[in-house]
């Protein structure tokens, strides 16, 4: 049966060294630490961008597949077999492109969503395919969006994934170590402004092909703002749960949504921007392949009314 609806609980970031032209002894390594999460009692487990295959950027159209495809397959076997969620990170084709794309297994093993990487750096550009949309689904674990890699330095990525209410953000990730601590900041302030858990699973290890290093820097993380236990008022809490360096690891942590969900309908950064036309500029341009949030579809039926409904369900207008 499928997981009921879950308020707390534990998650699992994978830290994998993904080695070019490895794929088996990758998936060999990659099982060995899913199943040591789902002995942690992790109900999610995320692993790092490309892990199967790293980026062989010249033979990327060799090595990719189809999503559903066998690397998928595989997923889903472990996830049924254990009983848990796993997202990863998967070179995909389609037709004459290629993308780097998340899937999202649930406990059964049924692929309960995709999502493909939005930015493309300048050595990609002539192999990976980027495409736009914020990608959010709804799971008994919460609304799940995705960012990959380089979408995380992005904020205006995110801001979809905001609008959409996302409360957990899976970040697959294959980047390089020159970008560590820069990109380590730039995760912190995702977390904060869009009042999100960001679960980031990096690769680490070397593409020696390529003369590059991943950065690793694995990472759970929160806002540093929270709300009191018997009050509404605000209060600071740590942002990092778990981080690593750049050795293969586990991290784990628990999520506590319900103190999120508490934390969300005090505080007006919501509504304000659903308020603001450029809250429903960057939203439409975010979802131009998929529907529009409930809120910004309304707005946008009024070409003379810019501005969201003045409540939402979730989001109150004022604290």
């Amino acid at each position: 049966m499928p997981t009921a609806d879950l308020r707390r609980y534990r998650v699992g970031v994978v830290q994998l060294s993904v080695a070019t032209n490895r794929r088996a002894e990758n998936l060999e390594r990659a099982e060995k630490l899913v199943r040591a999460a789902a002995d942690d009692d992790c109900r999610l487990v995320v692993l790092p961008e490309v892990f199967a295959t790293a980026l062989n950027l010249p033979k990327s159209h060799e090595i990719a597949e189809p999503v559903p495809g066998p690397l998928t397959e595989w997923l889903a076997g472990l996830a049924r077999e254990l009983g848990i969620w796993i997202a990863a990170g998967v070179l995909e084709r389609s037709g004459e492109h290629v993308h780097s794309t998340a899937v999202l297994l649930d406990d059964t093993g049924e692929l309960a969503g995709t999502a493909r990487r939005t930015m493309v750096y300048d050595l990609e550009a002539h192999f990976i395919t980027g495409v736009t949309g914020a990608r959010v689904f709804d799971t008994p674990l919460g609304r799940i969006g995705f960012a990959l890699g380089y979408d995380v330095q992005f904020p205006e990525v995110l801001r979809g994934l905001f609008a959409a209410s996302a409360e957990i953000i899976v970040a697959p990730s294959v980047l390089l170590r020159p970008f560590a601590e820069p990109v380590r900041q730039m995760l912190l302030a995702r977390a904060a402004e869009n009042c999100a858990y960001v679960l980031f699973a990096s690769a680490t290890g070397e593409n020696t092909l390529a003369g590059l290093t991943y950065m690793g820097r694995s990472a759970i993380l929160r806002s540093p703002l929270a709300i009191g236990a018997y009050s509404r008022d605000f209060r600071k809490q740590q942002p990092v749960l778990a981080e690593a360096d750049r050795e293969e690891v586990l991290l784990s942590a628990d999520l506590d949504l319900h103190e999120l969900r508490r934390m969300r309908e005090a505080a007006p950064f919501a509504a304000d921007f659903r308020r603001s036309p450029l809250g429903l500029a960057l939203t439409t341009a975010t979802h131009p392949d998929g529907p529009l949030p409930d809120w910004a579809a309304a707005a946008g039926r009024d070409p003379e009314d810019a501005s969201a409904p003045e409540s939402t369900p979730d989001t109150p207008d004022t604290p």
